[in-house]
């Protein structure tokens, strides 16, 4: 204890700094910090009163960079010797992601570990703890910075006399000791229930407090993850270390079954998979640093999926250059089919259907004379494809929100890649007329010649140079695929799959991509779940945050929206800081709800980050922070 005058924090250090004697030490890096209000005192010429400090606070003259583990999307952990705790959490994502050399930080954050144990109570967000790593003979560690000046030691923080590790200011921090091969198993479980996956969201740190001011103390572990996904210009030059971690990602989200492909599409995702270990094994002799020939089709699909097939940021640009047709229209005499309706046997009959904008009309007289006998505005709604060439079946699954799945089915490849384009662009909001309509044809083109591939170059497995026992099954596709064949033939399906990629050398970049174009284009992709109780509403829900939208939708059926919201129609939204509840408004209406699995501060800052993300332009230089803060931070 020593007795203070009031001063400024500039002259309370100087004099520390006196009394301590140690002149020729560096005291740049050491600030004081309120242990009481939890609070870094920095601003240099404000005054103890100005943080409403008295006599009865505690403060301690500690150093603002500490020892941080982090564990990468690669699963491979960095040791940070001088982690920044005094600056804002976003500003210590960037000084990360900068020294990895990953390419807008904005879509990253630092996220809580999480074990089974901590996911029984999703509505228990104040039981989440940290965790710390502990040696185990070196296995699992990476040596790599993410800091310029770290040094990669595992160096253990300070121990109590009982053996818990000790806080800086002397308690007993509530830590779980993790060695290194407990880590590719922190936040991994097969078959997650909703309440599990919403309890994952609870750990998201603050991206405008410090690390200190959220509890987290020297030697703690922390998760960096993608956290937003609306990923803006992948490219494979320049964002070869993003485009890795964005992989690694993706796969534990397909293995965890965070999204729920179909068997078909989970083994393409295990070609792709295998595709990226063969290439990483035997590497192209030359890769290539511009496009082929448009001689070589499976190389011009191939380059025509990623340039155009990316994300909804990368279609736009054709908006530039190409005029809309506002007079683009489609007709045609299809077959309608409802499911779990009609009897297996009974052939559906064909209709008249035409679609304008995003609108499809359906007429019961093949004719469509009259007035049409069904409208369906395709905006929000399920589109899922199923394509068989070798039966020549073209069935197209449209799914309302909050309502029964319906089949349309197709006479021709032609015509199923016309109105599946269509559909795909009106799910999305944007209208036939739209720019990037042929663009979306070319890509339902391109995922048809997939399956035309395996009825033409179907090779004999004798003369590949892969063969099943290369195939550890359980490394590439869940544990539901799994258990439906035998490890055997599971293996072959998925060399089946490999060879039907196309034939031509590619880069392990180039197949993490493709692997991440075909992770975008599910239905359940990049969805964040929270457990939520409507001011209106007498049971709990479930909210959906994803890049476009966000939706409620039941607790225990969480494939069916109830309402959904998007970004463009969001007026405004707050929060209420002493009721804990957000409240938003989206064409005059007014909703307004707690959130029960997460600080409501978390649900605050997905939606402005989404804002954020949707602001963004590929020709910005330098990355507005003080409008993300602004989005993001809230006023508490």
């Amino acid at each position: 204890e020593w007795p203070l005058r009031p001063g400024t924090i500039s002259e309370v250090t100087l004099k520390l700094v006196e009394l301590l004697g140690n002149v020729g030490k560096n005291w740049s890096r050491y600030s004081l910090w309120c242990t009481d209000k939890k609070t870094w005192l920095i601003a240099p010429r404000a005054t103890l009163n100005t943080y409403g400090l008295d006599a009865g606070n505690k403060v301690i003259f500690t150093t603002t960079n500490k020892k941080l583990t982090i564990q990468l999307p690669d699963r491979t952990t960095i040791h940070l010797e001088k982690a920044d705790f005094s600056n804002t959490l976003f500003s210590v994502v960037c000084t990360i992601c900068r020294d990895l050399r990953v390419r807008h930080p904005e879509e990253l954050s630092l996220l809580r570990c999480a074990k089974e144990e901590d996911l029984k109570d999703a509505r228990n967000v104040t039981a989440r703890r940290t965790f710390r790593v502990r040696k185990s003979g070196g296995a699992g560690k990476k040596k790599g910075k993410a800091d310029g000046s770290s040094q990669n030691s595992m160096n253990t923080v300070g121990n109590a006399s009982n053996g818990e590790t000790m806080s800086p200011n002397g308690s007993v921090a509530n830590v779980a000791q993790l060695t290194p091969d407990e880590l590719d198993h922190i936040d991994i479980k097969e078959g997650k229930t909703m309440d599990e996956r919403a309890a994952m969201n609870a750990g998201w740190l603050d991206s405008s407090k410090s690390l200190m001011e959220q509890d987290v103390q020297e030697g703690d572990m922390l998760l960096l993850r993608f956290k937003y996904f609306a990923f803006l210009d992948l490219n494979q030059q320049r964002d070869e270390s993003r485009i890795n971690y964005l992989f690694n990602q993706a796969t534990r989200s397909v293995l965890s079954e965070d999204v729920v492909p179909t068997e078909a599409e989970c083994l393409e995702f295990a070609a792709i998979q295998f595709a990226v270990e063969q290439a990483n094994r035997n590497p192209p002799k030359l890769a290539r640093a511009v496009s082929p020939g448009k001689d070589d089709l499976d190389s011009a699909l191939a380059d025509l999926e990623v340039s155009l097939g990316a994300n909804d940021n990368d279609l736009d640009k054709l908006n530039n250059t190409v005029l809309p047709n506002y007079n683009r229209e489609l007709q045609a005499n299809l077959k309608f089919k409802k499911p779990k309706r009609f009897l297996f046997f009974a052939k559906p009959k064909l209709h008249k259907f035409t679609f304008r904008d995003t609108t499809m009309s359906f007429y019961k007289d093949s004719n469509g004379s009259g007035p049409p006998d069904f409208v369906q505005d395709l905006k929000d709604c399920s589109i899922v494809p199923e394509v068989d060439m070798k039966k020549r079946k073209y069935i197209l699954h449209i799914k309302p929100p909050g309502a029964k799945e319906y089949l349309v089915l197709f006479s021709d490849k032609e015509e199923f890649c016309n109105w599946t384009a269509a559909c795909r662009l009106a799910s999305k909001g944007k209208p036939i007329s739209d720019s990037t309509y042929d663009s979306e044809i070319e890509i339902v083109k391109t995922m048809c010649n997939m399956q035309e591939h395996s009825m033409t170059l179907r090779l004999n497995r004798n003369k590949t140079t892969v063969t099943t026992d290369e195939i550890k099954t359980e490394d590439f596709v869940s544990a539901r695929i799994s258990r439906k064949n035998k490890p055997e033939q599971l293996a072959n399906l998925i060399l089946d799959a490999h060879n039907c990629l196309p034939r031509r050398e590619h880069t392990a970049t180039e197949l993490r991509l493709k692997y991440i174009l075909k992770w975008e284009r599910l239905n359940d992709f990049g969805i964040s779940y929270f457990i939520v109780k409507f001011d209106k509403s007498k049971k709990e829900e479930l909210l959906g945050i994803a890049r476009t939208h966000m939706f409620k939708t039941d607790i225990n059926n969480p494939t069916e929206p109830i309402k959904t919201w998007h970004w463009t129609s969001l007026q405004s939204w707050n929060v209420n800081w002493e009721v804990r509840k957000l409240t938003f408004n989206v064409d005059g209406d007014s909703h307004s709800f707690a959130c029960l699995s997460a600080d409501i501060k978390i649900v605050h800052e997905y939606i402005g980050g989404y804002i954020f993300l949707t602001l963004r332009k590929e020709n910005d230089t330098e990355l507005d922070k003080e409008m993300f803060y602004k989005l993001t931070g809230g006023w508490q």
